[in-house]
């Protein structure tokens, strides 16, 4: 048996009814620690649970709609069932639906089937006025390479909310290969942040795109964490990933403009010394 084959066997093995699964989920908060079990038993009982799930979709209580949607979602579930049926429903609920908690479930369980007609239904919730809901947008939507799904991102890595900003510019920086003019200047305009995780984002994402003009910001965050204890591995593990996307950019094209950081990882021993000083060489060869 494989391991997909245990996974799967240790919800589907559960002795309770669906009707108890779905009460004790309704009397809790996806919060509570004994939330998620319930629910991913649920989940792995699809599509045989369709008619009482159904049955949540039509409540009039908005707590049995998300829990419809959140089990439409199957996040807990490694092999999806039913995946075309739970988009359908899905996508039922999502253009009658105004309470923002259930839209937002909406979002999220869109996002986990990974269905390309998810991505249309997503979008039209990108100017939602409620910030969850356009938080669970920038999840669901992260990781796609589409074009109307870039643009979007882009716009929401422009948020008045710091959360939607952070992970929208985690997600046109890091969690895609595109590199267009509009998404480089999307994140050029993140690094005048106040919020340093979201600077930092921003960082990485130019950097994995060989942006020179990141030199100076990277400079100026290298030397306030050089001050600092590495207590947010976040940040720590965000300048380390910008240090080591910059190296093959440095060492191909040979820019003395690169120098400045270059010599500060080497300072900080961020980069293995051969590794740094043969790049640092490299381009000292180029300097005029």
């Amino acid at each position: 048996m494989s391991d997909d084959d245990d996974w799967d066997q240790q919800y589907r093995s559960d002795p309770r009814s669906t009707d108890d699964l779905i009460r004790l989920v309704l009397t809790k908060d996806a919060d509570d620690d004994d939330y998620w079990y319930p629910v991913w038993i649920l989940q792995h009982r699809l599509p045989e649970i369709m008619m009482p799930v159904s049955d949540l979709i039509k409540s009039s209580d908005a707590k049995s709609r998300e829990t419809a949607a959140t089990i439409l979602g199957q996040n807990g579930v490694k092999n999806k069932r039913a995946v075309s049926q739970c988009v359908n429903l899905l996508a039922g609920m999502i253009h009658q639906e105004t309470d923002v908690a259930v839209l937002s479930s909406i979002a999220f369980a869109m996002g986990h089937l990974h269905d390309p007609r998810c991505i249309e239904e997503v979008l039209s919730l990108t100017q939602h006025p409620n910030a969850d809901v356009r938080y669970a947008v920038v999840h669901s939507l992260t990781g796609h390479e589409d074009p109307k799904v870039i643009e979007a991102m882009i716009a929401l890595s422009d948020d008045d909310d710091p959360d939607v900003r952070n992970w929208a510019t985690f997600g046109i920086g890091s969690m895609i290969e595109t590199d267009i003019p509009a998404l480089r200047e999307a994140l050029f305009e993140r690094l005048s942040e106040t919020e340093q995780e979201i600077r930092l984002e921003a960082i990485v994402g130019l950097a994995q795109r060989g942006d020179i003009r990141i030199v100076v910001p990277l400079l100026d965050e290298l030397n306030k964490l050089e001050s600092e204890s590495p207590e947010n591995l976040r940040k720590w593990d965000l300048v380390h990933t910008a240090c080591e996307s910059i190296l093959p950019f440095a060492q191909g094209g040979g820019d003395d403009r690169w120098l400045p950081v270059l010599e500060k990882f080497k300072t900080l021993g961020f980069v293995s010394g051969h590794a740094i000083q043969e790049t640092i060489d490299q381009c000292r060869k180029s300097s005029p």
